[in-house]
């Protein structure tokens, strides 16, 4: 999505770290403010003057991510230490995930102005650019994601979760392996809702962006960059439930499946990830 790398890059930098292991936070952390825009540009290839005017308003909103939002973080990653210590029941996990749903919106809420200001002046060449960069990713996402048998996207599903497990719990046992097998098998059909969930929103957005020049511009796009979920498709926003539900089952599924080692591990990633957060200097 054309805005997404800017207001969701900060935010992925966590779940990436969470889900898929990123050793040195610390030095991703330190390079938003290149990695941003690199993204960015793959959607709206910015020119020169547009990337002056980022600059100083990406620092911004770095200086504010790392100043209001980190303590939020690493008190969310203690408390996650301590729920899983013990057996969390998927409904403490389920209130994990709300929090993190709640900094997602802050930071969309934060940085909302600025994204308006860009893409209110987005040339019409940009604009193409963008839909074509959006209907490109569309279309891989369905040949990797849709076009395959049920069968081969069933296990594809199945390898891609156990390899963001394994650096936090290890090698898994086989009842945990069992584990992430039914939680794969409850996805099943999932991914066509949300391709086309994705593309509804793409069309809003860029019908929004045909009147970028007029004076009800920011009023008409901001629900669009603040409310994502009021534009959810109904089949959509049920699958998302059911996909929340079943991702706070299977991870308390495998904690109280862990072994001693697992929990040693697990504790110590978490630890170790709090510690870098803590590590990271505002200005």
């Amino acid at each position: 999505m054309g805005w997404q790398p800017v207001k969701t890059g900060l935010i992925l930098l966590l779940l990436t770290s969470l889900l898929v292991a990123c050793s040195r936070v610390d030095l991703a952390y330190r390079n938003l403010d290149r990695l941003i825009p690199w993204r960015l540009d793959h959607y709206l290839a910015l020119d020169a003057e547009q990337k002056r005017w980022l600059k100083p308003r990406l620092q911004n909103q770095l200086q504010w991510h790392c100043s209001a939002e980190l303590p939020r973080y690493i008190d969310w990653l203690q408390r996650s230490e301590q729920l899983f210590r013990a057996d969390p029941k998927p409904q403490q996990l389920l209130a994990q995930f709300a929090e993190f749903d709640s900094a997602i919106d802050r930071l969309y809420r934060q940085i909302t102005s600025d994204a308006i200001e860009l893409l209110q002046g987005l040339s019409p060449a940009q604009v193409e650019h963008l839909r074509q960069a959006m209907e490109e990713r569309n279309q891989e996402d369905h040949q990797d994601y849709i076009e395959p048998p049920a069968a081969t996207l069933l296990s594809q599903r199945t390898t891609r979760m156990e390899k963001r497990l394994r650096p936090w719990l290890g090698k898994l046992n086989a009842t945990q392996k069992a584990h992430v097998q039914t939680w794969a098998q409850r996805l099943e059909g999932q991914s066509p809702l949300w391709l086309d969930n994705r593309r509804h929103w793409q069309a809003l957005l860029l019908e929004a962006l045909q009147s970028r020049q007029q004076a009800d511009f920011a009023e008409r796009l901001k629900p669009l960059l603040e409310e994502r979920e009021r534009f959810y498709t109904e089949p959509y926003r049920q699958a998302a439930s059911n996909s929340r539900q079943a991702l706070a089952q299977l991870f308390s599924d495998l904690l109280a499946s862990a072994e001693p080692e697992q929990r040693q591990r697990l504790s110590k990633r978490l630890a170790d990830l709090r510690e870098d957060l803590e590590g990271q200097r505002c200005g």
